[in-house]
């Protein structure tokens, strides 16, 4: 089995591929690619990563107002990695600082969203793309026999980056590279949530049974869904309130009928859908307009024909004069 220091294997639909550690030639080339990458870009004209925060404020991205917000939040999370080292307070308390923690990275990530679309497009961070562009073009391989996956190197790599096993082998590179499994699991809060099993393998909150929780402490399942558990593998989706509800949101109770001030049901009977068609047919039928008979058609003038008796009439001669 190849060392994980050394090569990374994963797998993609039943087939097995994985990504080596870089050598020096291959280290070589993307150092001088970095380095025309960056150069090129500079020339035409390019951000350089120290004019960032002229541009971000610019463009309206970045003020005063948002560089304070985000230094209190930068201060929660060093102030809190501080006091989880230390300890010595309530396992409770110290839950909440990590959780605190937590919200306020997130809220770090969220605010610099900008800042790093903004570098991408550096000169220094047009360059770095390059340069792990090419390592990981020239390191992406079958597992068996260390065979190229991008032949053709660095062109083919750039040409087909949503290429499913290229998007798998990137971040198995990344992680080769840093030397780290995971990103998350070297969080301090992290650490700590996991180690007083707070967490799950995936960083989901859950209760002492290992279900899953919300912020609140409200059962959940994989989506998010607000449940009520009724056994050990069955539960029922629920309300805010605790009110029994089905997979769409909706109140799963069966309707009784109002009351009046006697206490009698008030019964309402709502019309048939056949009944209110034909209402609405009867209404038109009233409203309509009644149909004028059709005139009649015009006698056509000029001379008429003669009949065949009056034709005979004529023809014949008249008779004799008896007298």
């Amino acid at each position: 089995m190849a060392d994980k220091k050394e090569k990374r294997p994963f797998e993609y639909e039943g087939k097995s591929y994985a990504v080596k550690r870089p050598s020096v030639e291959n280290v070589k080339q993307a150092n001088e690619l970095r380095a025309r990458v960056f150069n090129e870009a500079l020339q035409n004209g390019d951000l350089l990563r120290d004019q960032l925060d002229n541009e971000l404020r610019k463009r309206e991205l970045w003020n005063d107002e948002r560089e304070a917000q985000y230094q209190d939040y930068r201060k929660k999370v060093i102030d809190g990695e501080f006091t989880l080292k230390k300890g010595g307070i309530k396992l409770s308390e110290a839950k909440d600082i990590a959780l605190e923690m937590s919200r306020a990275r997130n809220e770090m990530v969220s605010m610099l969203s900008g800042r790093s679309d903004l570098d991408s497009i550096t000169c220094e961070g047009k360059a770095d793309a390059a340069r792990f562009n090419f390592l990981f073009a020239s390191c992406l391989v079958y597992d068996e026999g260390d065979e190229l996956y991008f032949k053709e190197g660095f062109d083919e790599y750039m040409a087909n980056q949503d290429d499913p096993v290229a998007v798998l082998g990137a971040t198995e590179f990344f992680y080769l590279m840093s030397g780290t499994e995971d990103v998350d699991s070297q969080l301090p809060e992290n650490k700590f949530l996991k180690n007083f099993e707070f967490v799950d393998d995936s960083y989901r909150l859950i209760d002492g049974d290992g279900k899953l929780i919300d912020l609140e402490g409200n059962h959940i399942d994989e989506n998010g869904n607000l449940i009520e558990w009724i056994g050990d593998d069955e539960y029922i989706f629920v309300d805010i309130t605790g009110r029994k509800v089905t997979k769409t949101g909706e109140w799963d109770v069966e309707f009784s009928p109002f009351l009046d001030d006697d206490g009698n049901p008030v019964i309402k009977e709502e019309p048939k859908p056949e009944e209110a068609e034909a209402e609405d047919e009867e209404g038109d039928t009233e409203d309509e307009p009644k149909s004028e008979e059709k005139p009649k058609a015009k006698k056509s003038r000029g001379r008429p024909k003669k009949t065949e008796p009056d034709k005979q009439e004529e023809e014949s001669p008249p008779e004799d004069d008896a007298s």
